[in-house]
């Protein structure tokens, strides 16, 4: 179990839980060679014992390791210690963008072409890498306040072999390229069409598509058209809708083919805002509409839950968008009776084959004595058969055939164990080739592993067993008996931070200091330090001391994306207290998990402050909730003016619905109306010229969906 202040790797140690997804968990760790924070991805527990997820959770590291962008974050390292498998990345500070889209609603166009480029950057390398994403999505992309911009999350991506990739592994459902909904092939325009659908989201503060469940909307992205997004927001430029729409094309071919295509044209949106330079295939289509079939939807369910059935590669005509049905009935009997029929035959034959040969077995075995039903001992039965028997010459032949059919299976081979005990880690390898084993190495508590001068002090199986032929055998290295060059580290903890430094410092080792908050160790005393009290090291060692900074505050937690559990046990880890729990729909994140919280991340409380959140119903919303609000009075005499903006409030998120620069008295009463996906508590707040001038409560209806 993952726990704060446990060391990875001898190198990290993790600071707290930051948070979660499908199937990992995510800590800030502190890297004890470099002093570098980092974020550590910890595959869950009950994943451990899977191979195939095991696989692809390692996946991400090994594709993306040599991939080093700025915006794409940085893959730093694996590795799996104790059947804990961790992947260490670079710490990317700010909020995913899903989660600035929900708090600042739609983006402005400068805004929203700014992150598209950067989006579309970090796909770029990925694909000149050879790399698709598989998984692009707003949850996938961390903005910082800063506005830079990191794509994340390449747990499904895997390196191309050629232009495509058979796609069995599926992103999210609202922003799935029509050849991932089908189970098909999908290369890097797949990543395109999925940051169109992002792009749309960013321009308009919604999704294209969206439904009752996953298999609704996938055949949306079959067969519906994408609404124009100027149809919502005409204030949208003409250039940008233009991409957004070529971007999101259900052909890949009328798409963009590259990123950099994208960039470019990207680039020219302010520009040339009427959008000429955007060529976009002319939507032609006279075939009559066709209803999906019960086994196209069932493959779309397949594909969408993740079932382990092949993925059938498309017929070329169908990845150039052609039919490839037949007329007439015999397309029907060819597809359906003849497979069947064969699969009959080929059924009926293997049984029969195996009948037979187990026929076969049992008269040979009858009949050359092999086949014996009682449970004695086989010598014995070999001589009460001889002594029953009254030609001796036939027993003689029966019994050589017996021996003969024996020895047909190569007997298994077995090597005896020799002496590792005190042989250096090169001697201990060597010795175990030339007996036809394998030697695996653990080292000792306090030892480093770059030291040369270790040997065996251990090994698992004891000298002179007999072991199966190329068996591991795991040796144990440690310092050598009666070594005194060695320097015993000290326990430090709860000394005072001088007093520690001072007692490093007299037996010729060097100390770093961490600092750390502590809810029951006094502000300057050691808390912990790496490595333990005991360990031997060599003189000038550097040991790691972590000094408490004290309990009076304490920072208050990131819980969005993390379950109720996680989020109570790291408020009390801190300090803090679980305050009111209510729940919410939530399109982003999952059933039981967090979305909103009373208190912003990051601020600085007394310890015992209650925290109180809000868990997700999951994806299904049922209705939303809309208000209006109205202000009749100016702020200001006839011939002035002044900048004016309308905020709602709502729990800890705000969100401007209204502005207007210069206004006068002819622009009152200002009347606007808003939506939310939740009906808490909600305040209107009316500035002038940035200053709050009033404040109007909001009074919700709810919206059938």
């Amino acid at each position: 179990m993952v726990q704060t202040g446990m060391i990875l790797g001898g190198r990290y140690e993790i600071l707290e839980h930051i948070g979660s997804g499908g199937m990992a968990d995510v800590y800030k760790a502190q890297c004890l060679k470099t002093n570098r924070f980092v974020a550590v991805k910890i595959l869950r527990k009950e994943y451990c014992d899977d191979e195939t997820l095991v696989r692809r959770f390692t996946m991400e590291a090994r594709s993306t390791a040599d991939l080093h962008h700025p915006n794409v974050v940085s893959i730093l390292d694996e590795g799996n210690e104790q059947g804990i498998h961790y992947i260490v990345m670079e710490l990317a500070e700010g909020m995913t963008l899903k989660r600035y889209i929900r708090r600042y609603g739609r983006l402005s166009v400068r805004e929203t072409v700014d992150f598209s480029i950067q989006i579309a950057s970090g796909i770029q390398a990925a694909h000149e890498h050879g790399i698709v994403h598989r998984d692009i999505k707003p949850q996938n992309i961390i903005v910082s306040d800063s506005g830079k911009i990191k794509v994340t999350d390449f747990g499904i991506a895997k390196a191309a072999t050629g232009d495509t990739i058979a796609s069995s592994t599926m992103g999210s459902v609202r922003y799935l390229s029509p050849e991932q909904a089908r189970g098909g092939y999908s290369d890097a325009r797949s990543d395109i069409y999925s940051l169109g659908i992002t792009m749309y989201e960013m321009a308009t503060g919604k999704v294209p598509f969206d439904g009752e469940n996953t298999v609704a909307i996938a055949v949306m992205h079959l067969r519906d058209e994408i609404v124009p997004p100027r149809n919502y927001f005409p204030d949208i430029p003409v250039s940008l809708e233009r991409i957004i729409l070529k971007c999101t094309r259900k052909r890949p071919e009328e798409r963009y083919q590259t990123a950099a295509d994208l960039i470019a044209d990207l680039k020219q949106v302010f520009t040339s805002p009427d959008g000429s330079y955007v060529y976009l295939t002319p939507q032609l289509d006279d075939s009559p509409t066709r209803a999906r079939s019960e086994d196209e939807i069932a493959q779309i369910k397949r594909t969408l839950t993740g079932a382990e059935e092949p993925v059938q590669e498309e017929r070329p005509e169908e990845i150039r968008g052609q039919s490839t049905e037949k007329e007439g009935e015999d397309y029907e009997d060819d597809d359906s009776v003849h497979p069947k029929m064969e699969k009959m035959i080929m059924t009926i034959t293997i049984v029969f084959g195996i009948l037979l040969a187990c026929l076969v077995f049992y008269v040979v075995g009858t009949s050359t004595n092999l086949l014996r039903f009682s449970g004695g001992d086989s010598t014995e039965a070999t001589v009460e058969d001889t002594e029953a028997t009254e030609d001796t010459e036939d027993t003689e032949d029966t019994e050589e055939t017996a021996t003969t059919e024996a020895t047909t299976e190569a007997p298994k081979e077995y090597v005896t164990v020799p002496d590792f005990l005190g042989m250096t880690r090169p001697e201990a390898r060597n010795a175990a080739n030339e007996n036809s084993l394998k030697a695996e190495f653990d080292f000792a508590d306090g030892v480093s592993e770059d030291d040369s001068k270790l040997v065996v002090v251990e090994q698992e199986i004891e000298e002179g067993r007999d072991v199966l032929k190329d068996s591991t055998i795991t040796l144990t290295l440690g310092q050598e008996p009666g070594s005194d060059d060695r320097i015993e580290v000290p326990p430090l903890v709860n000394y005072e931070e001088e007093e520690a430094i001072e007692e490093l410092e007299s037996l010729g080792l060097k100390a770093e200091v961490v600092y750390a908050t502590s809810d029951t160790v006094e502000e300057g005393y050691v808390i912990r330090q790496t490595p333990k009290g005991g360990s031997l090291v060599d003189e000038g060692f550097t040991v790691t001391i972590t000094v408490s900074r004290g309990v009076s505050k304490a920072e208050v937690p990131d819980l969005y994306g993390v379950s109720q559990e996680a989020a109570e046990r790291e408020l009390e880890r801190l300090g803090l207290t679980l305050g009111d729990v209510s729940s919410d729909y939530s399109g982003s994140v999952g059933e039981g998990d967090v979305i909103d919280q009373s208190i912003e991340a990051g601020t600085m409380v007394d310890k015992g402050t209650a925290v109180s959140i809000t868990i997700s119903l999951g994806e299904q919303e049922t209705y939303h909730y809309a208000s209006i609000v109205e202000v009749y009075d100016p702020p200001f005499e006839e011939g002035e003016t002044a900048d004016i903006e309308l905020v709602l409030r709502q729990g800890s998120s705000t969100q401007t619905i209204y502005s207007e620069d210069d206004a006068d008295v002819d622009s009152f009463p200002v009347s606007v109306a808003f939506e939310s996906d939740s009906g808490r508590d909600a305040t209107v707040l009316f500035y002038v010229n940035g200053q709050e001038y009033n404040s109007y409560p909001v009074t919700w209806e709810r919206v059938a969906d």
